[in-house]
């Protein structure tokens, strides 16, 4: 029974205590690396380790390493940081490598906080992301010097910089490690789509419990092969892309970056049976030149910004494997729902994946029924401690348990939930709730349109009205008066755009998705 939602129901005003009744009631699913909710990261690495020691974890260009070796090269990255790290919490700052899962193995072992840092952020967010987290070292290589150089005077005397491509960042030796691993595991800090960048607070627990989510959801195999597309300072490819398979005792196969004959290519060599990457990975590879055979490929995933109708039915048709479209959140850990064989509705983002509960809720808490629009909750042993430095924040973010994510959505009879849009991009047009994915879905269906993003503008008479923002196909044109005509045949007259813009790009996060605050400010001339 779940006691949060009964409650709930019955009782507005009620506020369970959410922890105890997680740790009383949550199911704990035994797998056969023996995870369970007290377990710490590197624990469960090295029982993995263990047990597969001669097999391939790690694949990065023509050079292979065992479990083993991953787990040697670990200690000696662990036995540096306790040596010469005086503090809680260690930056990352590395393309994707196999030296970049090492040092996080290493930094784990090590009983610190790593903080993966995105390195596409300006010096001056990097910066800010240093001085948030209280970093008191950074694992970086010669590839950043640049940005180490503005970000070398915020360690002071007490902080260390350590060089992943040098000799003795390593240490030659090792002796066996003391158990003092700590929480939390990860500062990840989110893409800033609305704002500054916010750090999430993940613990190890958190992790561990996602990754038996989706193993759970998945039923992989410990021998499908992984392909790892997406940079790991993402908390998707950090879940998806590196614990899922290195805790699964599965084969990684690593990319620096995205070139699709490549990555194809790459995929039929090593027999890829799962990766994960964002709709416009997608709609490139679909169109890539070339012949490839990939039909290993089981369990293409894809997450970060809602999957268009046509790149999902161009991707199949041509590789003859359908793609999942799945939903998370950094602070969820970030998996919340997924499609998977057996379990998918196309134009969904799937039903939760196990140990994960979501409801919709209304502007005052209440659930919400089938059907119904609402924000989208999440619970579960997945949900964030909360951000860092940041109390009231938290507050407002995680009510009884709950994460609010800010999204719009429904939740069907059979369980599958939909998006709509952000809570934050609700356009309220003369008293009307106007949804921009609705609208972005109507016109990603044009066959001259390739990508849509619509916000809300201001008008004196309406208070808001839509505003459409398009990306037109190479070699077609459109105009205001096609795309006009094209809404009213499709939509409610109240929902067509007052405005359309042509333009040759989006503005997006490092991770795909629309940066609509940009859009605004430029509509507004701010």
């Amino acid at each position: 029974m779940d006691f949060g939602v009964l409650a709930a129901e019955s009782n507005p005003s009620f506020s369970p205590n959410t922890s105890l009744l997680r740790m009383l009631y949550s199911p704990v699913h035994f797998l056969d690396w023996g995870v369970f909710w007290m377990d710490y990261l590197p624990e469960v690495f090295d029982r993995v380790a263990a047990s597969h020691a001669a097999r391939v974890a790690l694949i990065e260009e023509n050079t292979a390493w065992t479990f083993a070796r991953l787990a040697d090269e670990a200690n000696r990255i662990a036995a540096v940081l306790k040596e010469r790290v005086k503090g809680e919490a260690v930056g990352v700052l590395l393309l994707n490598s196999q030296k970049y899962i090492a040092t996080m193995l290493g930094v784990w072992k090590a009983g610190e906080t790593a903080v993966p840092l995105n390195y596409l952020l300006p010096p001056a967010e990097l910066g800010f992301i240093v001085k948030d987290s209280g970093m008191s070292g950074l694992v970086s290589s010669q590839f950043f010097n640049q940005a180490l150089g503005a970000l070398k005077p915020l360690f002071g005397d007490s902080g260390i910089i350590l060089m992943a491509d040098e000799p003795d960042f390593m240490a030659s030796s090792v002796s066996p490690l003391p158990s003092e691993y700590r929480d939390p595991a990860l500062y990840l800090y989110t893409s800033g789509t609305t704002g500054r960048p916010k750090g999430v607070i993940l613990t190890h627990d958190n992790l561990l419990a996602n990754v038996d989510s989706c193993r759970r959801a998945g039923d992989f195999d410990s021998r499908y092969g992984f392909l790892c597309l997406l940079p790991f300072f993402h908390t998707y490819a950090i879940t998806g892309t590196f614990l899922l398979p290195l805790l699964n005792g599965s084969k990684m196969v690593l990319v620096e970056r995205f070139q699709p004959t490549k990555v194809l290519g790459l995929i039929q060599e090593h027999e890829i049976s799962v990766f994960l990457a964002i709709p416009s990975m997608y709609r490139v590879l679909a169109g890539a030149e070339g012949n490839f055979d990939l039909s290993s490929v089981r369990f293409p995933i894809s997450g970060g910004e809602p999957l268009p109708p046509a790149v999902s039915e161009a991707f199949e048709k041509r590789f003859g494997v359908p793609i999942y479209e799945g939903y998370g959140q950094t602070e969820a850990a970030p998996v919340v729902t997924l499609n998977r064989p057996g379990a998918r509705k196309p134009g969904t983002i799937g039903p939760p994946v196990p140990g994960v509960e979501v409801a919709i809720w209304d502007d005052r808490n209440g659930v919400l029924a089938a059907g119904e629009i609402g924000e989208i909750m999440v619970r579960g042993r997945n949900v964030m401690q909360g951000y860092r430095h940041l109390p009231e924040e938290t507050a407002k973010t995680i009510t009884d348990g709950w994460l609010h994510t800010g999204d719009l959505g429904t939740l069907d009879t059979d369980g599958f939930v939909s998006i709509t849009g952000r809570k934050k991009d609700l356009i309220i047009s003369a008293g009307e709730n106007i949804y921009p994915r609705e609208i972005e879905d109507t016109l990603a269906q044009h066959p001259k349109v390739k990508e849509v993003a619509v916000i809300g503008v201001k008008d004196e008479v309406r208070g808001e009205v839509p505003k459409a923002f398009i990306i037109v196909r190479e070699g077609m044109s459109v105009d205001e008066k096609e795309l006009r005509s094209f809404c009213r045949s499709n939509l409610a007259n109240y929902k067509v755009p007052k405005y359309f813009e042509l333009v040759a790009d989006l503005p997006r996060t490092p991770t795909g998705k629309v940066l609509k605050r940009m859009l605004s400010a430029a509509a507004t001339g701010s």
